[in-house]
Parts: structure tokens; C-alpha cells; sequence
């Protein structure tokens, strides 16, 4: 099963430096061990935040950091073998087309920090200094060209594999894009794809994939013909955007409209609210991402996407049966001396087993006690940072959730 879920709806608003500094210390502390390993999304937004933050953007970061370090919470899943328009990961040439980015709540983003991949240099058009210029036109893909209907041009692509150790993969998603202003229901139907192929999987793109890039529960792709303001612009005409999506008009409470630049100085005249993608997939299999975003027609009026900080990671069901492990209620979390589990009442009595892991998969605490209706488990001999805790009966798991030792 394959969605985008509900989004995060946040259309421009202002927002307060102290909500602003709440949010960025809730952010930090969700990805304390991530920090404590490099340092990267801490510092950029350390010394891109004050009393007159404007949004910021650095494409000089590795991309393996961009995704191991800033993208991936390491949450039931392991990346390897990073590639961008394919050449590895490690490979020491610019690329002007994929880096960081923070503070984007203070220009009016729906997303505050993460990095973003742009079919023009992202640090541009970012920082107020967007041109509007052809990045490149020799990078062409041919999954894009299915997905958007049309020639491709720009493309960036990003691509890794990810042994997931759940049921489900999610990340949080924003597209965003110049042609919304004068090209809406036209031919320059700049698109986003996030393909992924694996067991389980079979679908018309390259390797059996599926594009999990859609409008929430529906199987529409997202491009500027799918979702947008709800009418035509410039030379466009409504047949094309019906033809994309036949909900196109009522698919326009997903968009932003930023035409006159009201909400946001980036270069982008429009953008989608705050989309989570989601898929299921099997638990402990190798799966291949590809994250892509081009130019549609030609390479003029570019386009982006914004993927949001420690937001890629594996998810268990919220379903419960004797067959898979449910989503424990753990208070407080986060947690400095002990935590508390509500245990389902099926299980009251019975002799359980409870285990710490670190986001690695090793045991760092073990203990068993007979379950009442809630069971404390102590946590000051943790070193800070972020845990699983595993809860088992009979030997056979029936909860796991994530825990950080503050």
C-alpha cells in the first residue's frame, strides 16, 4: 500500500522568534545522536538563526552527510550506496543542484531545515539570488519523462538503497516551483518523482518501481499540472491540469500560492504544504530509492524539493494483531531517569521481557518483570541520545517505540 499522508498545513503565516526557537530546540533534541556523530545540521543552524533569520543554504555539504547525517534518523533503516545523477556519493565534484538548507519557517517555507535538490544551483535560489538560469541540460531521465508526459531537462537524482527493518518507509516532502506564476495547465509541467523497487513491489518504471511522490490518497503524481492554485496561468488552459488530475481544482487546498512573492522571497511563485510519503513495505528486505525533480519542455523556470530534516525512517504498522508489533505509549519522552509503558491489557499478568536497543540494533539494557497496567523501565544509565524499547511476551514481540534520553 502506497500514500502520501494528510500534510502539515502551513500557508505563510507569521511565526515568533520564541516559537521559532521552541520549535528549532525540539528539532535538536529529536536528532541529539545524529548531532553528537558530526555536528553539520547543529552548527548550520546555529549560525544561520537570530533576532532577523532568513533562510540559508549551503551546497558544499558531502552528499552521503546530506543523507545519512541530515535526512535519515537511522530509525529501522540502514542507507548505503548514495548516488547523485549518478556519481557516488563521495565523489569530490560540486554539486550545485543538491545542499542544506535552514530556517525556512522565517520565509515562509512549510518546511524549517533539511536539504533540498533544485533543477538550477539550490544555494541561488535560495538566498534571494534566483536568476531563472539553465543549470544544465545534458542530465535527462527517462522515468521523469513518463511521469511528467514530456521531454526532461535539469534533472537532479538521488538515489541509495535502504535495508528497512519495519514495515513501513516515510519522509516528509515539499515541492516547489517558478513555473507556477505564468505556466500552470501548460506543457512545462516540471515534475517530482520518489521511486522505490524492491520485493514486493512491481510497478511501470524502471525496475518494477512505483512513484510514492503523490497527492495524498491518490495515486497522482505530484507536478504543477497535479497540484496547484486551482486555475490556469499564462498561456495554460484548464483541459491540461483535467487531463494530469481530474481533482486538480479541489487538489488545491495541497498548494501555496506565492505569485507575487508575498509569502516567500525564494525564487519559487508557488509551493505544496508539508506531504508525508509513505509506503509499505517487507520487514528486513533491501529496497532503491530514487529521488528526482526536473525540468519539463526546457530548462527555464525552475523547480525543487525540500526534504525535511530527520525525516526519513522506518515505521511500524499502527495495526494490532498477534502478528505484528504495535506502537507503545512511552511517557516522558523524552526521558532522563525512567520511562513508563502502557502495556495492552491482553497482557496484564503475564511475565514480559523488555529491552533497550541503540539505533544500531544492540542490546544496551535487558530486564524481565511481571506486566501490570503500566511498567516503569529505567533510563539513567543511558547515555543521551535516541533508543528503541522492545517489548516482548512468550518471546515473540508485541511493541516497539522509539525513546530519547535526554
Amino acid at each position: 500500500m502506497t500514500k502520501v499522508r494528510k500534510p502539515n498545513i502551513l500557508r505563510g503565516r507569521s511565526i515568533p522568534q520564541t516559537f521559532l526557537f521552541i520549535l528549532l530546540t525540539i528539532k535538536i533534541q529529536l536528532t541529539v545522536k545524529h548531532l553528537y556523530q558530526s555536528g553539520v545540521l547543529f552548527l548550520f543552524i546555529l549560525a544561520t538563526t537570530g533576532l532577523s533569520a532568513q533562510i540559508n543554504a549551503d551546497n558544499t555539504i558531502s552528499i552521503d552527510s546530506l543523507v545519512n547525517e541530515i535526512f535519515n534518523t537511522g530509525t529501522f533503516v540502514e542507507v548505503s550506496n548514495v548516488t547523485f545523477n549518478g556519481v557516488p556519493a563521495n565523489d569530490t565534484l560540486t554539486n550545485v543542484q543538491i545542499g542544506l538548507f535552514g530556517n525556512g519557517f522565517s520565509d515562509g517555507l512549510p518546511i524549517d531545515s533539511g536539504f533540498a535538490m533544485t533543477t538550477t544551483n539550490m544555494e541561488n535560489i535560495f538566498t534571494g539570488n534566483f536568476d531563472g538560469a539553465s543549470i544544465s541540460e545534458e542530465y535527462e531521465d527517462a522515468d521523469m519523462a513518463l511521469i511528467s508526459g514530456n521531454n526532461v531537462h535539469d534533472c537532479a537524482v538521488l538515489e541509495f538503497d535502504v535495508l528497512n527493518l519495519a514495515e513501513a518507509l516515510a519522509f516528509t516532502f515539499t515541492f516547489a516551483s517558478a513555473e507556477y506564476a505564468a505556466y500552470t495547465c501548460s506543457v512545462f509541467n516540471d515534475a517530482f518523482g520518489l521511486l522505490i523497487s524492491g520485493p514486493g513491489i512491481s510497478g511501470p518504471y524502471e525496475n518494477g518501481a512505483i512513484n510514492i511522490a503523490t497527492i495524498p490518497d491518490s495515486e497522482t503524481p505530484i507536478a504543477i499540472n497535479t497540484v496547484n492554485g486551482g486555475v490556469p496561468t499564462g498561456g495554460g488552459t484548464a483541459e491540461n491540469c483535467e487531463a494530469a488530475n481530474p481533482n486538480w481544482v479541489e487538489d488545491s487546498q495541497y498548494f501555496i500560492e506565492n505569485y507575487d512573492n508575498s509569502i516567500s522571497n525564494v525564487g519559487f511563485t508557488g509551493f505544496t504544504v508539508s506531504l508525508e510519503a509513505f509506503v509499505e513495505v517487507e520487514q528486513n528486505e533491501t529496497y532503491h530509492l530514487k529521488f528526482a525533480i526536473c525540468d519539463v519542455v526546457d530548462g527555464a523556470l525552475d523547480s525543487g524539493i525540500i526534504l525535511e530534516a530527520n525525516s526519513f525512517e522506518g515505521k511500524f504498522l499502527d495495526v494490532f494483531d498477534q502478528n505484528r508489533p504495535k506502537q507503545l505509549k512511552l511517557y516522558p519522552n523524552p526521558s532522563t531517569n525512567q520511562v513508563f509503558i502502557e502495556i495492552p491489557e491482553i497482557f496484564i499478568g503475564q511475565n514480559l521481557s523488555l529491552r533497550i536497543l541503540d539505533t544500531q540494533g544492540r542490546v544496551v539494557s535487558a530486564t524481565t518483570l511481571t506486566a501490570t497496567g503500566t511498567v516503569e523501565l529505567k533510563t539513567s544509565q543511558l547515555e543521551k541520545g535516541l533508543y528503541i524499547v522492545e517489548t516482548a511476551s512468550n518471546g515473540k514481540v508485541f511493541g516497539i517505540s522509539k525513546l530519547l534520553r535526554d
